[in-house]
């Protein structure tokens, strides 16, 4: 018998069409996922991807299955909150959120809401905006908090505000004496920045920012998550732009700075599944909303 685990496993390597991809998502090992997909494909009796070629191509019985794993895995997503709601007994609200969420808006709403909802158990998972979406398809959350601008077919999508960018500086840099950072002072600076296929609005604000400042970034580090991306400029290999709430986080050798750039702001917005039926994730996204940043 397929378990809801695998299921899950496979829409996220379908979603993607690359086990790295899909291994970063999840948060786990890569030869875990890949192994997982294999024990999977043995058990049904079937080849699910293609490996033929450079990149995963599903087959006709991989395509079969996409839609009814997506009702599957969605329908015990609900199943568990419905029983949870009737019963009286903690219901789960899973949210699905970027890094510099998980460490600046969260932490500010989500106590309060805890408190005012105490049969509410928040589960909160890392991920990608393209990520949120598909999870939100699948039923796998209930919520999500991201930087797109649209969420698209059976997507809600509310705008919470606009972040301002600011400027991550290896310590002993020459800007990293002044007040605020000019963007056109970084011209001819090496950059770090996120992975477009991971954040595509992130990457999109900052190369945008850049080019109404007179110049197109150099970017010569990619990196994952915000961490990574901290790392990078603390060993002075490149600069970094990132929202403000990024910069919560501390990492010795690193120092902030707000661009003079009025308009070097980037998006945070709110999603939740305009099809699936989830109170708790309807009430957390208002909760957001009043909130604000």
């Amino acid at each position: 018998m397929v378990e809801l685990r695998e299921l899950q496993y496979f829409l996220a390597v379908a979603e993607r069409l690359s086990i790295t991809e899909a291994a970063r998502d999840l948060q786990m090992a890569q030869p875990a996922l890949s192994q997982a997909i294999t024990k999977m494909e043995r058990r049904l009796g079937t080849v699910l991807f293609d490996r033929s070629r450079r990149r995963l191509r599903l087959t006709a019985a991989g395509t079969t299955l996409v839609p009814e794993a997506r009702h599957l895995v969605g329908r015990v997503r609900v199943l568990e909150s419905t029983l949870g709601r009737a019963g009286g007994q903690r219901a789960y609200l899973r949210i699905g959120c970027i890094a510099s969420a998980v460490s600046g808006l969260l932490p500010r709403v989500l106590p309060r809401f805890r408190a005012t909802h105490p049969h509410v158990v928040p589960v909160v998972q890392e991920m990608g905006q393209r990520a949120q979406l598909a999870a939100l398809r699948d039923g796998a959350i209930d919520v999500g908090v991201c930087r797109m601008l649209s969420g698209g077919d059976g997507v809600e999508l509310t705008r919470l505000a606009d972040e301002p960018l600011h400027c991550l500086l290896p310590a002993g840099h020459a800007l990293a004496a002044a007040e605020a950072v000019r963007l056109v002072d970084l011209a001819d600076e090496d950059v770090a920045c996120f992975p477009r296929e991971l954040a595509p609005v992130a990457h999109d604000t900052i190369v945008s920012a850049c080019v109404r400042a007179g110049f197109s970034p150099r970017i010569t580090q990619e990196a994952a998550n915000d961490q990574a991306l901290l790392g990078i400029v603390a060993c002075g290999l490149a600069v970094a732009l990132v929202p403000r709430s990024t910069t919560r986080l501390h990492v010795d050798g690193v120092v902030s700075r707000p661009l003079t750039d009025p308009e070097a702001i980037t998006p945070l917005s709110v999603v939740v599944s305009a099809t699936a039926d989830s109170p708790v994730g309807a009430a957390f996204r208002d909760a957001l909303v009043a909130a604000g940043t």
